[in-house]
């Protein structure tokens, strides 16, 4: 499998620094408050004025953590009477644009997709078998009794969406959702392959499975169907094995006319096969091109940096130049969608640790040397941590998942490690690290020493002993936190 392309330094542009820290902190802070709040759609959180107060920045930095919160699509700015900043709706749309862009950035490949697929799809049959409804029953049933299910022919997607809807777990349907639509963008055939694959067949024995609460039959013949379907799609000819550049920005955009020049420019970085550290062009020659004004490329140019596609130096040889891939903006979209969707904890602790427990198992049995070392620097990281300063990166709670991010990383599957950051992320935005002051010290002892052990077995190769120590480090962590 390739690793990711390797990447220059990329010089610091306006997007760094201690002001824009202090931006993404107050946009955080914004975020928790409007989840805290459940999430109400269109309820103004108050005046510029009234915020600058509540949240104690200046005006400044305030404008900037808002610019944030617009491209996360969490709050947006109502001029006029009865103004103010008002909470809006994360849409599917969003998520499923940035990570088709990440992944292609990255050269992800089918095969890296496919077995993400499997991975959370078993999971998906698994919480289904356990936890289905009757109006689930009734058409599951129509699986079995018809000759030709109603989705087989015309939408071969429509029961892997079905079985993640009634896992009852926003986190999965989302991913399957995400997955499933990516997988397709590597084919131009896709509706093609179902009578080659046995689409309706295999359905059928799935949901029958399913039907019967057998979770282990349903989980293997998953893994049966989706391991035939990846297999199909390897051997037609119009299957790439990246994703084409004609996928990007496929989804609609806002409207904003910053956002439209951030998406051409990025269109234009992805089909050019611009490398991290390549240069743009200038920031007149660029305005000129696109036909805006400084206000409006310089609103593309923070959309082009959220993203980590593209940045600005200034200076005589300064312009736009290219910036490595970072998951970063992909799992805060995705993170912050499903806090919308009332992601409650017990459910992404459950889908933590089904991920992580699988991720920890290809680790032990692909991790080299890199991903080994990296491991080792999380647990040194960990071990040497100072106070709890939410505003220290290397304060006990600001690493606690650094192990966890660097298993991922060490499994070599890097659309998976994307799923991981996503519930890493969610889990910061829930602050679920926080914990009693009387506690901390214990349990992070705890912590650390089932990050070691985590860290030896995945050292040792040893795949079975890696998934029992996640399996029961998570379990343990999740008691804390209930």
């Amino acid at each position: 499998m390739p690793p990711a392309r390797p990447a220059p330094t990329v010089p610091a542009g306006t997007g760094s620094g201690a002001y824009a820290k202090r931006a993404a902190r107050t946009a955080d802070r914004i975020i928790e408050d409007v989840i805290n709040l459940g999430w109400p759609v269109g309820t103004v959180l108050g005046s510029e004025v009234e915020l600058l107060g509540r949240y104690d920045v200046s005006r400044a930095v305030f404008r900037e953590a808002v610019r944030l919160l617009e491209h996360r699509e969490v709050a947006r700015t109502r001029r006029g009477p009865g103004g103010g900043l008002v909470v809006t709706e994360p849409s599917v749309a969003a998520v499923i644009d940035s990570v088709v862009l990440y992944l292609h950035r990255l050269d992800a490949r089918l095969d890296e997709v496919f077995e993400a697929r499997i991975v959370v799809e078993e999971i998906a049959c698994d919480l289904a078998a356990r936890r289905l409804e009757e109006e689930d029953i009734i058409r599951l049933r129509r699986y079995l009794d018809e000759e030709h299910p109603p989705d087989a022919a015309e939408d071969p997607r429509a029961l892997h969406r079905f079985l993640a809807a009634c896992s009852r777990n926003a986190a999965i349907e989302l991913f399957v959702d995400v997955l499933n639509r990516v997988a397709l963008m590597y084919s131009p055939d896709w509706r093609l392959y179902g009578k080659e694959v046995e689409t309706a067949h295999a359905h059928a024995r799935i949901a029958a499975a399913v039907l019967e609460g057998d979770a282990t039959t349903a989980r293997r013949r998953m893994r049966i169907h989706l391991q035939a379907e990846g297999d199909y799609l390897r051997r037609k000819k119009s299957t790439r094995q990246i994703l084409p550049g004609s996928v990007i920005g496929q989804y609609p955009a806002s409207g904003k006319l910053g956002e439209s020049v951030a998406r051409g420019i990025a269109r234009s970085i992805v089909t050019g096969e611009m490398r991290a550290g390549d240069y743009v062009g200038s920031e007149a020659d660029l305005m000129e091109q696109n036909g805006v004004s400084r206000a409006v490329f310089r609103e593309a140019v923070r959309l082009l940096e959220y993203h980590h596609i593209a940045r600005m130096r200034r200076g005589p040889r300064g312009g736009l130049f290219v910036m490595a891939p970072s998951p970063e903006a992909v799992t805060d979209m995705a993170a912050i969608y499903l806090a919308r969707r009332g992601m409650p904890l017990a459910k992404l602790s459950e889908l933590r640790t089904a991920i992580e427990v699988s991720i920890v198992g290809l680790a032990a049995a692909r991790a080299g040397a890199p991903g080994r070392a990296g491991i080792e620097e999380a647990i040194e990281r960990e071990a040497s941590a100072g106070d709890d300063d939410p505003e220290d990166p290397g304060a006990p709670g600001q690493v606690a998942f650094d192990l966890h991010t660097a298993v991922a990383r060490a499994a070599g599957n890097r659309v998976l490690e994307l799923v991981a950051s996503v519930l890493i992320r969610l889990s910061q935005l829930h602050r679920i690290d926080r914990m009693a002051p009387a506690q901390a010290d214990r349990v992070r002892a705890e912590i650390l020493g089932s990050h070691i052990a985590i860290a030896a077995a995945v050292s040792d190769g040893d795949a079975e002993l890696a998934r029992h120590r996640m399996q029961r480090h998570l379990d343990v962590l999740g008691s804390y936190l209930s």
